[in-house]
């Protein structure tokens, strides 16, 4: 792909991430610039927009790359664990970029009296436009069991995980069999609360019952068709042995308006359930875990493009600077540098937090804050062995401004560095967001966190699959990235595939 025609892809997308935000729709992969916020989101976009201008505007038809780069570029495709690890977040990238179209509570589809809409990208669509009652949005889960029971031809089609990341935590309700007069789960018989539900309103109960060993044991209660108690008993093995009725006899004419449908209420944390869809469980507040981890995963995503920007463009800026010039300039700028390191990270960040209320991009600015000066250390010493090269000095004899020297000459042969630091530099911003998050100083509650997962897996060892698929994700994304960094490390190291004369 030539760099005009990159340039043009590049105009295209941020135009059309522009289009979509200031139209009020939420639009899978295209709304990627605006999943940290609005201004950021404004911010990354503009960006994109100027990056593909200027590549438009020069004009060139092919990339300049040298060999040596790319023999480089070869040796890393030929070390398979670091090549296959590169293809592998890329493609976590990739379905962390469909979004809403993978995970989410607004339906994909919705058909209603012969009309099709399409919730997950226009956002809140009001409940009463599928003739429910309310002003406010529909719930799409309890919706498509609507339709599927009134079978009039009114279909939904929901994400494979049919949960939000954060603010969705949904009652899990677990439908049981009622098998020659014994209640079964999983085909065996059934021990705790269960109960019916009105035939005209599944949301209401209608009758809870205690069971044990599949049959009625403990007490029971009934409701009316507005939630108001009406009646209480006790059962014995199946025999109703005492019984209060709170409406003076009038209960006995709701008997015959419970649904046959046994139901149980499944309080968080709740059990990975395919049947649910939830199919990694869910947390101590009721919502999913894989959810939790989709969402965690973008915000990691999110959060490294972030930080490595921040980093890379303070490391080059900085370091290149001290590197070139050297003398009272390095000097200061190294005292500065030493002075700035022994600032306490955690007490800032806490000072920041309990004053401003902490956001992706506030803790990504907050990181980067404290972490441009390994990458600025290795740029100064790269800067200062490149400007004692022969070419720098013959380019100061042809009279070149230092500005030129700078920008066209030793900067491009000192930012190879960066390719062999970023993915490292991507795993330490992992890592401390989700230390941050475990410890209570990251990201607000509402929001998805591998961090905060992690802590309630820690603290309610109980229920494995929390912290189990906290630590398999995290984990896994960090080993990936390490090959990743060690096999850029090895194939861009000149001492390993140089050979002295």
């Amino acid at each position: 792909m030539s760099p005009r025609t990159t340039g043009i892809l590049l105009i295209v997308f941020s135009l059309l991430s522009l289009v979509q935000r200031l139209a009020g729709l939420h639009v899978p992969v295209i709304k990627i610039p605006f999943l940290a916020g609005s201004i950021v989101g404004y911010a990354l976009a503009t960006l994109l927009l100027t990056l593909g201008a200027w590549l438009v505007l020069r004009g060139k038809k092919e990339w300049n790359i040298s060999p040596l780069t790319l023999k480089k570029l070869q040796r890393f495709t030929r070390i398979r664990r670091g090549y296959a690890s590169f293809l592998i977040l890329l493609s976590l990238t990739g379905i962390a970029s469909l979004d809403s179209l993978l995970v989410g509570k607004r339906a994909l589809i919705v058909s209603y009296e012969g009309k099709l809409s399409f919730p997950f990208v226009h956002g809140v669509i009001p409940a009463s436009t599928y003739g429910l009652s309310g002003d406010g949005e529909a719930d799409y889960r309890e919706m498509k069991k609507s339709f599927e029971k009134e079978a009039k031809g009114n279909w939904v089609v929901m994400p494979p995980v049919p949960y939000d990341s954060s603010l969705d935590t949904p009652e899990t309700i677990e439908t049981l069999e009622m098998k020659n007069g014994k209640l079964l789960r999983h085909g065996q018989p059934y021990n705790g609360a269960a109960y019916t539900v009105f035939a005209t309103n599944p949301t209401l109960k209608r009758q809870e019952f205690q069971f044990r060993g599949g049959v009625k044991h403990g007490d029971f209660r009934g409701y009316d068709d507005k939630g108001q108690t009406i009646e209480q008993g006790m059962y014995a093995q199946g025999n109703r042995t005492k019984y209060s009725d709170f409406i003076e006899g009038k209960a006995a004419a709701f008997e015959g308006q419970a649904s046959d449908v046994w139901q149980r209420l499944v309080y968080p944390p709740a059990a990975p359930s395919i049947a649910q869809k939830h199919f990694l469980g869910t947390n101590t507040t009721g919502t999913d875990v894989l959810a939790n981890l989709f969402g965690g995963l973008q915000q990691s995503l999110i959060a490294s493009v972030l930080f490595v920007t921040f980093v890379f463009t303070a490391g080059v800026m900085i370091g290149g600077t001290l590197g070139y010039f050297g003398g009272w300039v390095d000097m200061l700028g190294q005292r500065l540098i030493e002075i700035w390191q022994v600032l306490p990270f955690l007490f800032v960040v806490m000072i920041i937090g309990s004053l401003v209320g902490p956001t992706l991009p506030l803790l990504v600015v907050l990181l980067a804050a404290f972490k441009w000066m390994e990458t600025t250390t290795y740029l100064r010493t790269a800067t200062f062995k490149e400007k004692e090269r022969d070419y720098v000095a013959a380019a100061r004899l042809l009279g070149m401004g230092t500005q030129r020297i700078i920008f066209h000459h030793v900067l491009p042969n000192v930012i190879a560095i960066l390719v062999t630091l970023a993915p490292f530099v991507v795993a330490d911003v992992i890592t401390a967001l989700a230390a941050l998050d475990f410890l209570g100083f990251g990201l607000p509650p509402d929001l998805p966190s591998w961090g905060r997962l992690l802590h309630e897996g820690v603290d309610n060892f109980n229920y494995p699959w929390i912290v189990t698929s906290a630590f398999v994700a995290m984990g896994l994304v960090l080993v990936l990235v390490t090959f990743v960094g060690e096999a850029v490390r090895e194939a861009f190291d000149p001492k390993k595939f140089t050979t002295y004369q």
